[in-house]
């Protein structure tokens, strides 16, 4: 293999002269079997004549060394590539509307899988993700999923289990940074002491918790996000051993994490972690009942364990703790890949979107293809002529598919430019929620993924010139018949392509109108508030310096007090959590009066408490009853409002007024409350859902250390903002007021998602229909060129230019009908794969699956309409003369 090797090179290298030595051996051997037929007998010219016709001519004998070698595949695959260059040069206008035709396919496809590929097929950044699992409790009677454990429920699973080498809960809030700058909020990831093991993440500086910092008693310990110790504290080498006040408590850094290390949930930007025993807020949860279901928990499953194994332990478990404890009665523990966890919620809408944008790419493969086949129409008497002289066809076909691979590679880089710009324009629009554990970029494995595309591409519309050229005949093309026109074959081709051209489109256009219908039905509902005009922005108290409930009411008493005051700020309340934007918190309640519910049930609500002038300020509605007022104060008796729907399903037959519920937040204690007014329902949870129970308090009874600031205002959004932060300001300096928006922003902001995928799959579905209207263009305007002779017939024999008109539309518009009926059953089965991602709106929706074809129709038409003009405006006296 070697010494074949060296051969090729050297023959590669040194053509010049091994093309001399070659001729100069074949003559002498050819002289030699001259001089043996002249011994024989033969005249010299007789001699020569036998020769050559018993060994050919001197060229044909090189040529057959010349092939014995490897290196003639690569010097025929030279010649092809040169040859391809020639061609294509030679067509410049063809040549630069088939390459951007390309790049603006396999572009648009390489910026979408430069998403998917960083959100979906990159691993998690962590050692072994698929050891990593999140370990949630359910109860299917109660239709509860995901919920997360009670910390007594986390312990006993850690120190009684085989499964897993780690396992770590979790939690997620803000506290306030001061000293070193101005007052800040920073996402605190509250973890237990595995945490870290979990993950096996290792600290850039410092160390990490061991199990003494998750004990109470122990010193407050804090570890730090690279970013913040960067931007906070000037990536101070010297910053373990530091002390920083958080929530105003002193906690010494022991460590810094490195910026690529993410914890799974929360906001990425500015995080510390620590101890769960040190948190003002969820150390308060590790002694609540079993029933509280609050902490997120995270395993590393032991190697050699398969997942039945892990469910079969936590059966076990699951049967012990209903057995031990009564409220755990129903709860099932089970696992989920902490990879679908993450990414569980935008898988299908991302691969929903590559699956679009592949069907644009599919389109353009038909356009270009369509390009193909006229070109080869073109081409037919040069194919014709090389096959007469004795090309082989599959000599043809490579020649063709190495033009095809060309044309693939340009519009692969000029497609790769296009990503990369696609990207830059892509990533402000991208969803805060999708999670972003790597960079989302144009790097080396989406090169490959273009490179691979392009070559695919070259592929797919390459078949078409290749199968026209392989059932080309010299005699047909080289003779008179070549002039009558177009063969049925490439026409019947091209009629198909564009047929499916329409049929992709129709596809993905049913898919947008229902994205576009369900986008306009979710941003037309009423959630239950009128949000404009309003501003809102988060206060949140230092616990360990505002640590009693008493403090808390003060505090929001006074900022009401002096917020009031400001011109223009008079409707103004607190509350929290705010519908919508800051999800909720859920509590159980129990019904005085009515029968004890079995262990391990409850009836839920979702809760807030609220100063007196919320529903004003909201644009609640009360229905009956009353609403708060200022005499519901902390030592008055405890009220409750309810909505409507809680109403409606609790009390359906009888007046809720006047009836106690009993529940509580944690930081407050359960009490028995009389509910006193009921009002409208509101969308808490999402404008996707629909409205739930709800439980209002009057926040003077129940207040929590950190609220939403609400303010009604016809002043600017920053003169409100601004007026919030002088009234906190003026109470506390060190206060941050964080999370200021007005409320149709935030409104707008929680319908992110299926706005930028519904943004985009209308644009890809409009793209789709340029480029069908494109084709249909394309093939009428060909066959209409092609047909000049017949129609200029046609005209001399006494045609109307009306009846050539409806005759060229007639065959639009069979066209257009053939890939709408191919269209239509497809769209409908594309459609059912994104039944759950509409809201109220049917996958079969009427109205979209009646103007689409109808739009479709029109703008095939039209694209028809120009060449058809065109032919009613042939000369016959010309056209009788066309070749």
């Amino acid at each position: 293999m070697l010494r074949n090797l060296a051969s090729g090179f050297r023959v590669l290298l040194g053509k010049k002269q091994l093309d001399r030595e070659l001729e100069e051996e074949l003559r002498g051997y050819m002289a030699m079997a001259v001089e043996e037929k002249i011994q024989l007998g033969m005249t010299r010219s007789d001699a020569v004549r036998a020769v050559r016709w018993e060994q050919g001519n001197l060229e044909g004998a090189k040529e057959a060394v010349r092939d014995a070698g490897w290196e003639s595949i690569l010097e025929t695959f030279w010649q092809d590539v040169r040859f391809a260059l020639r061609m294509l040069r030679k067509n410049p206008g063809f040549t630069a509307v088939a390459t951007l035709t390309l790049a603006l396919g396999i572009g648009a496809n390489t910026a979408i899988f430069s998403v998917v590929n960083a959100v979906l097929l990159r691993p998690l950044p962590y050692a072994n993700p698929g050891q990593l699992v999140l370990v949630r409790e359910a109860k299917q009677e109660s239709a509860i999923s995901g919920q997360g454990m009670s910390y007594p429920t986390f312990t006993e699973l850690r120190d009684h289990n085989r499964s897993f080498t780690a396992i770590a809960g979790l939690g997620v809030h803000s506290l306030v940074l001061t000293g070193s700058g101005e007052p800040s909020e920073v996402s605190t990831v509250v973890v237990t002491p595995d945490f870290f093991a979990v993950f096996a993440a290792e600290p850039m500086l410092g160390r990490v918790f061991v199990s003494q910092d998750g004990e109470r008693g122990a010193a407050p310990v804090v570890v730090l996000s690279e970013n913040l110790w960067r931007s906070r504290f000037g990536a101070d080498p010297q910053i373990v051993g530091r002390s920083i006040d958080l929530d105003m408590r002193p906690y010494t850094v022991i460590g810094v994490m490195p910026a690529s290390f993410r914890t799974p949930f929360g906001n990425q930007v500015n995080q510390v972690w620590i101890p769960l025993a040190q948190d003002p807020l969820f150390s308060a949860w590790m002694t609540r009942p079993l029933r509280e279901h609050w902490m997120a928990v995270i395993g590393r499953v032991r190697p050699g364990i398969s997942s039945a194994q892990v469910q079969a332990e936590l059966d076990t478990v699951s049967a012990r703790f209903a057995k031990e404890f009564p409220a755990e009665k129903g709860w099932t523990v089970g696992t989920e890949p902490l990879r679908q966890t993450i990414t569980g919620d935008v898988k299908l809408p991302l691969l929903l979107l590559l699956g679009s944008v592949a069907l644009v790419l599919l389109i353009t493969c038909a356009n270009v293809a369509n390009l193909l086949l006229s070109r080869a129409t073109s081409r037919s008497k040069e194919i014709a002529i090389r096959i007469a002289l004795g090309a082989g066809k599959s000599r043809i076909a490579r020649q063709l598919l190495t033009e095809c691979a060309i044309l693939g590679l340009l519009g692969g880089l000029i497609g790769a430019l296009v990503a990369y710009w696609g990207v830059a324009t892509l990533a402000p629009l991208l969803p805060s929620s999708l999670p972003r554990f790597h960079p989302i970029r144009v790097d080396g494995s989406v090169l490959v993924f273009t490179l691979v595309l392009s070559f695919g591409a070259s592929l797919i519309f390459g078949l078409a010139p290749v199968l026209s050229a392989a059932g080309s005949d010299p005699q047909t093309e080289l003779g008179e018949g070549a002039r009558a026109g177009e063969s049925a074959g490439p026409r019947r081709a091209r009629a198909f392509l564009a047929a499916g051209e329409i049929a992709l489109a129709l596809v993905l256009l049913t898919g947008a109108g229902l994205l576009t219908r369900s986008f306009a039905q979710l941003t037309a509902v009423d959630p239950g508030f009128e949000p404009n005009h309003i501003v809102k922005g988060m206060v949140s108290l230092p616990q360990f310096q505002y640590s009693t409930p008493k403090q808390w009411e003060h505090f929001s008493e006074e900022l009401l007090t002096r917020l009031q005051a400001e011109p223009g700020m008079k409707d103004s309340a607190v509350a929290g959590p705010l519908p919508i934007m800051d999800c909720c918190i859920t509590l159980a309640f129990q019904i005085v009066g009515n029968a004890s519910l079995p262990p391990g049930s409850a009836e839920n609500a979702n809760y807030v408490p609220v100063s007196p002038g919320y529903f004003s300020v909201m644009g609640i509605p009360l229905l009956r009853g009353r609403l708060f007022d200022d005499s519901d104060s902390s030592s008055s008796p405890a009220v409750t409002v309810i909505s409507e729907a809680l109403a409606k399903r609790y009390f359906p037959h009888e007046n809720p007024l006047g009836r106690h519920l009993t529940f509580g937040f944690p930081a407050n204690g359960v009490s028995s409350r009389d509910i006193v007014g009921i009002v409208g329902d509101i969308h808490d949870v999402s404008l996707g859902k629909e409205p739930g129970p709800m439980l209002y308090v009057p926040f003077a009874q129940a207040p929590l250390y950190g609220a939403e600031v609400v303010v009604k205002s016809t002043l600017s959004a920053s003169a409100v903002v601004g007026a919030i932060r002088s009234a906190t300001h003026q109470i506390d300096k060190n206060l941050p007021v964080t999370d200021v928006a007005s409320l149709p922003d935030a409104l707008s902001a929680s319908v992110a998602q299926p706005r930028f995928r519904t943004l985009l799959i209308a644009l890809f579905g409009v793209l789709a229909l340029i480029l069908a209207a494109i084709g249909i263009f394309g093939v009428i305007s060909y066959s209409v060129s092609r047909r000049t002779h017949e129609l200029g017939i046609r005209m001399a024999l006494g045609a109307q230019p009306g009846s050539v008109l409806s005759m060229i539309l007639r065959e639009t518009l069979a066209l257009t009908l053939l890939g709408i009926a191919v269209g239509i059953p497809c769209a409908l089965a594309a459609a059912r794969l994104i039944t759950h991602l509409l809201f109220k709106v049917k996958s079969y929706d009427p109205l979209t699956l009646v103007l689409v074809p109808l739009a479709l129709l029109a703008v095939a038409i039209l694209a028809g309409y120009i060449p058809a003009l065109r032919a009613t405006k042939v000369d016959p006296m010309v056209a009788l003369r066309y070749q």
